[in-house]
């Protein structure tokens, strides 16, 4: 018989999850950059011709994971703000004595644009050491439109620079700006009137997204944002629900937003009505660890209600400077409650779904991107019980074996 070529054979795996599912067998075929059959090594070997072979190593082989709620676009961290916060200052205290988001935005205001696509670029280097292929990346430390497109720009540049696939999402309603304090609806005038159409223009993101909560956004001025965002053809996800419930989940579902993501005060009105649309539910359980919060997302009444969940990092400056998916996924199985399976799919074909690219991210299907990660595990239940210690072992991209 004749063996078709391919580019590589994976094999040796304790065990391959789909993204859905454990799979029957140790193996998968790479070809093009995509994956072209998975199952046993000893039968794929009989069919198919690899160029190189990657030995899993009794380890896992999962998809490459898909990180659908990430900051990068910052230029330095707030360690200051962890010591008050150490001391009991919270978010909000923080935020009202002029440091928070306000604080990242004086930084990256003070870098070019060569400058900030470097620091995203190493923020992006950082996630793929942790198993992240691609990810959702928003702007929102720059706060004037000019600074907000530098930062969309500094995220294209790192995403080509590192092969990071990112589905930019431009978060201009992030807060609203120091100059703009005293009328806030002159932020959202201008973020309609210029910002929106200006990133709808440029293509520079596929959607926007907005921060609604009282040291941020009211529901007012988060409709208008929401609405002209969706007029000029960009796809809508929220900040929601994390300190307060405004009634910022039932905007976000009633207008068909991607997903609204935090969620920790969640209540029962928001809860149906993410169970009767099709918004996704972003669960970011690292940031309550951070903060010190008591207070969870409640993931299993939202899985009990059909509502599809992704877990993210919310990688950003100030309350969450984790850039591990293993990590935020350690968390959503001690505070949410998820079993690993459910967990690892959380981190990749939901995820993927979540940004309208499940039909060729987040799944080790045939036919799929060829984005894998082998991690040091000796099955799936060990899958986020390890804490601080990075399991992943291998990537690979398109296919390629990162170095």
């Amino acid at each position: 018989m004749t063996k078709s070529p391919c580019d590589l054979l994976v094999h040796g795996a304790s065990a391959v999850f789909s993204g859905e599912e454990v799979l029957e067998g140790d193996g998968l075929v790479i070809g093009r950059g995509k994956v072209l059959e998975t199952g046993e090594a000893s039968s794929l070997r009989e069919c198919w011709n690899a160029r190189s072979e990657l030995d899993a190593a009794c380890g896992v082989v999962a998809p490459g994971f898909v990180d659908a709620h990430v900051h990068p676009a910052f230029a330095e961290g707030r360690a200051g703000e962890f010591n008050l916060r150490s001391q009991g200052a919270d978010y909000q205290e923080i935020a009202a004595a002029g440091g928070g988001i306000l604080s990242s935005v004086r930084a990256v205001r003070g870098l070019s644009e060569e400058e900030l696509s470097r620091k995203v670029a190493d923020h992006f280097r950082r996630m793929r050491c942790h198993g992240t292929t691609a990810c959702e990346a928003k702007s929102g430390y720059g706060l004037t439109v000019e600074e907000e497109l530098k930062s969309l720009r500094a995220i294209a540049f790192a995403a080509e620079a590192t092969g990071m696939e990112v589905f930019p999402t431009f978060l201009g309603a992030h807060a609203v700006p120091e100059e703009h304090r005293e009328n806030p609806d002159d932020w959202i005038d201008e973020l309609c009137d210029k910002g929106l159409p200006a990133v709808a223009e440029s293509g520079l993101a596929r959607a926007a997204d907005v921060f609604i909560e009282g040291i941020a956004f009211n529901l007012d001025r988060s409709r208008r944002y929401l609405e002209k965002a969706k007029e000029v053809g960009l796809a809508l996800r929220v900040h929601a629900d994390q300190f307060e419930a405004l009634g910022g989940v039932e905007l976000a579902v009633e207008l068909g937003a991607e997903s609204v993501d935090h969620l920790e005060v969640l209540e029962d009105r928001g809860l149906e009505a993410l169970a009767l649309g099709t918004t996704f539910a972003g669960l970011l359980p690292a940031v309550p660890h951070f903060l010190g919060q008591e207070s969870d997302a409640p993931a299993r009444r939202l899985l009990a209600a059909g509502v599809r969940c992704f877990v993210a990092t919310d990688f950003n400056p100030g309350s969450c400077p984790c850039p591990s998916l293993p990590e935020a996924a350690h968390f959503a199985r001690r505070r949410l409650a998820l079993t690993a399976e459910e967990a690892l799919t959380a981190i990749t074909s939901t995820a993927a779904d979540s940004l309208g690219a499940g039909d060729r991210k987040g799944r080790l299907i045939p036919g799929h991107d060829a984005d894998l990660v082998v991690l040091d595990l000796p099955d799936i239940d060990h899958f986020g019980y390890f804490l601080g210690e990075n399991p992943v072992r291998t990537v690979v991209m398109g296919g390629v074996v990162q170095e």
